[in-house]
């Protein structure tokens, strides 16, 4: 009974820090990895490269397991040939990569937009494929999905005129000219006809049917397009898609392929959930979403705390705004020690990162500033654990009012044929705030006045400089003061 406590507190224990740990954004990280795994898989898994998608999920599962295990050896092999099985990975898969990535680009985010075959159109398309194959009267006819075929199929005459038993009929008559050719169908519309599609090469397929099967295989390899074909020798009716091409048994099959097929891609009905789930999506889909979590556990998931320790700057911001200054000895950098996962590390630039103290906002009663984590930016997933010094340690100002006579210095030389006559300061004396601390200050400075530019009188407004802390202006008092600068011409 014991025994069982315990495992189940260190399951509830397990879970707990889990869940404290995961964060929004690696939920978010999880669903577009199995969104993209979903599509790879879903192409995949009824292409004749499938055995090969095998044996390289092998090879990543072998990796993971070395991974979490601690199998050095394993790891390390399998990390040195990463370059090589990524190449043999997209020469085995360089059809389907880009069929991939011409799905992702068709894709329909919120609405699926296409032609809406109604049970009048599949009925039509019924009946007259039913009766070609009666009559032994060859035919081949492509159903557009969601992907682009138009680099797959070649030649063609453009017709877009609505499907009718007649229409059909004529085209794969074998009197007409195209009628070796495939028609290419939007479900309501003959879109062309007498048009080349690619042959397959998939010899495993291709056990019954001539080139018109070859054709139709061919294409369903290449997109998501359903191809139904008749065969002229022996009157049956096979359909080809996903890769894959079988015979129908009987001909009410035919309306149900139609209706499965416009239900999948191109209508919203309520129940295209519960056919999704039946043509084995579903499965896909919990596959995908398995493999994503497990790599993000095993590549993602901050399994194990890191301490690193870096040397920060200090910035201090408003200062001469208060009645506080710094000790003599305080730093203007400290030594931080930081956990957390190697994860959250990367997305830390110690480079960038500074230790900020905005002093109208702290607490200054006791004298010191504590360094802690609200003082510094840390990306999620990292904590403060040590800082070296703790806390920095202020000193309280004392000022006394005093007037100061204002005075002026100079740079440059007047321009010749000219003396300066006087300098006069409005006003002459200004009232400052002085640090008892600071060393004896009999006069204030402005900022410097260019003779150069002065020949006779010129009115300057200038800045008194208040030499870091040791001086402040009463509150609401202007640090600008006028400067009036009168030369005459020198006596010849």
């Amino acid at each position: 009974m014991i025994e069982t406590a315990f495992i189940w507190q260190t399951i509830k224990d397990t879970l707990y820090t889990f869940f404290q740990n995961i964060r929004v954004v690696d939920v978010l990280d999880i669903l577009i990895i199995s969104s993209f795994l979903y599509i790879v898989l879903n192409l995949l898994r009824q292409r004749a490269s499938r055995h090969s998608l095998y044996s390289f999920l092998l090879i990543l599962a072998v990796y993971v397991l070395a991974r979490i295990t601690g199998m050095y050896l394993t790891e390390l092999l399998i990390e040195g040939l990463f370059i090589i099985i990524l190449i043999g990975f997209i020469v085995v898969f360089q059809s389907d990569i880009r069929r991939i990535i011409d799905r992702i680009g068709n894709y329909k985010f919120f609405n699926k937009s296409g032609p809406v075959s109604s049970d009048m159109a599949t009925s039509i398309l019924t009946e007259a494929i039913c009766k070609m194959a009666d009559q032994r009267m060859g035919a081949l006819i492509a159903f557009k999905g969601q992907e682009d075929w138009g680099r797959h199929v070649h030649g063609g005459i453009e017709l877009d005129g609505k499907i009718t038993i007649p229409l059909l009929h004529s085209i794969f008559n074998t009197k007409a000219p195209g009628h070796d050719g495939a028609v290419l169908s939007d479900g309501q519309r003959v879109l062309k006809f007498g048009v080349h599609l690619p042959l397959s090469t998939n010899l495993n397929e291709l056990s019954i049917g001539g080139t018109r099967h070859t054709a139709a295989l061919g294409l369903s390899e290449k997109c998501d397009a359903l191809i139904i074909v008749v065969s002229e020798e022996r009157g049956a009716i096979s359909i080809a898609q996903n890769g894959q091409i079988k015979q129908l048994e009987s001909h009410a099959d035919l309306k149900k392929h139609l209706d499965d097929f416009w239900a999948e891609y191109h209508q919203s009905d309520p129940a295209s959930f519960k056919l999704w789930a039946e043509r084995r999506n579903m499965k896909t889909a919990l596959a995908a979403s398995s493999l994503a979590f497990i790599l993000w556990l095993s590549f993602a998931y901050p399994s194990e705390t890191v301490f690193r320790t870096y040397d920060l700057p200090i910035e201090y911001s408003n200062l001469e705004s208060t009645f506080y200054t710094l000790q003599d000895a305080a730093p203007l950098q400290a030594r931080l020690t930081l956990s957390g996962s190697k994860q959250a590390f990367r997305n830390f630039d110690p480079s960038k990162a500074i230790i900020s103290f905005d002093m109208t906002s702290e607490d200054l009663e006791e004298l010191e500033l504590n360094i802690g984590s609200n003082n510094i930016k840390l990306p999620a997933g990292l904590h403060l654990y040590k800082a070296d010094p703790p806390t920095l340690q202020l000193r309280k100002k004392h000022f006394v009012t005093t007037e100061l006579p204002v005075k002026v210095p100079t740079t440059g030389t007047i321009a010749e044929g000219f003396e300066i006559d006087s300098i006069v300061t409005s006003p002459k004396f200004v009232t400052v705030l002085i640090d008892t601390e600071a060393a004896s200050i009999d006069s204030i400075l402005t900022d410097p006045v260019d003779l150069s530019k002065i020949k006779e009188e010129s009115t300057l407004q200038k800045k008194l400089q208040m030499e870091g802390d040791k001086l402040r202006l009463p509150e609401n008092s202007s640090p600008v003061i006028s400067v009036t600068i009168k030369g005459r011409k020198t006596q010849s």
